[in-house]
């Protein structure tokens, strides 16, 4: 009995330790993004009222760097919650559809309210990420025990049909290259009074870590949820509507960020297990820390210019998707 109180002890100790390690790193990422642009800022003027490198500061390296932080983690923290719902670690909101349900639901918001505001548009995109994501979810829980590996590619082959569906429409009403200039996942346009909606991916997390147990016993199968008590069908819904808001929030700030819901959970699941409410803080911090590292890499990789963030997460999390499917082949 001591030696296994001991060891839950060491255990618990050295989540605490790598916690903490994982919260100095995402703040020194978070200092280093502040610092990195264009226009150099001197500690020495940033204090003083009204000088330019103050408000370049307030308006755009903190709301981009916030930005980043939130949709890292919020992504990270959806693609958890799918994984949990569908039973399959390679299903993610790239992967099942979900961000081009988004881009879908944008467009029909700019059709149908084109003099609507932010909210407006979020909704159309919550409604249809909800409805499209329940679709693919509940469409392939028949075949979730029998091939791992065949649902994701069906949930790439019904994404790419969102997205034809997407382009077809906005060509049809001559508004496609406006969609798709904002669509790309980038954080430049990130300032002060545009980027606002991004916190309300702070309540979304509250609620992700309360139902976390909730998910990790849904992710065990229907039967032995409902043989302690849990209303399987209401996680579930609960779980896609959460993932379905937090996408959509993501999209419509920032545009879309590919793959990054896929590697970080996996990569948790293999460093951490599988306990998704005492992993969710990790998946947090290593889903804000990549974003931190991909968009820093693109602002500097061909200074003064910089490349989308979404080119650096989609080009290596696609990389380690395919190896994670070559793997799992085997």
């Amino acid at each position: 009995m001591i030696q296994s109180l001991r060891i839950v002890s060491g255990t618990g100790y050295k989540r605490t330790i790598v916690f903490a390690l994982l919260l100095l790193c995402l703040g020194l990422m978070a200092c280093l993004s502040l610092a990195v642009g264009v226009e150099p800022i001197s500690l020495k003027n940033l204090w003083t009222s009204g000088a330019q490198e103050t408000e370049l500061f307030l308006i755009s390296r903190i709301p981009r760097t916030i930005t980043l932080i939130l949709t890292g983690a919020g992504l990270s923290i959806s693609g958890v919650i799918l994984q949990q719902l569908s039973q399959n670690k390679f299903i993610s909101p790239t992967t099942s559809g979900t961000l081009d349900s988004a881009k879908l639901g944008i467009l029909f918001g700019l059709l149908f309210f084109p003099q609507a505001g932010m909210l407006t548009k979020l909704i159309c995109a919550v409604v249809f990420c909800f409805m499209l994501t329940a679709v693919f979810t509940v469409s392939i829980s028949h075949i979730v025990k029998r091939n791992l590996v065949l649902i994701p590619v069906l949930g790439v082959m019904y994404g790419y049909i969102l997205n034809a569906l997407t382009n077809v429409v906005g060509v049809q009403f001559n508004i496609i290259q406006n969609m798709e200039s904002w669509m790309v996942g980038n954080f430049a346009r990130t300032l002060k009074g545009q980027y606002e909606v991004i916190y309300l991916l702070i309540p979304l997390f509250i609620v992700c870590y309360l139902y976390a147990h909730r998910f990790t016993i849904v992710g065990l199968g229907r039967d032995f949820t409902t043989n302690v008590g849990i209303s399987y069908r209401g996680v579930v819904n609960v779980g896609i509507m959460l993932t379905s808001i937090t996408v959509s929030t993501t999209v419509l700030t920032v545009g879309a960020i590919p793959f990054i819901d896929l590697v970080i959970p996996n990569l948790v699941s293999l460093l951490h297990g599988d306990n998704v409410h005492k992993n969710l803080p990790f998946t947090a911090c290593y889903g804000a820390i990549t974003l931190l590292v991909c968009d820093i890499i693109g602002r500097l990789i061909i200074f003064p210019y910089e490349m989308p963030s979404s080119m650096i997460v989609g080009s290596l999390g696609a990389l380690v998707f395919l190896l994670m499917l070559i793997k799992k082949g085997r």
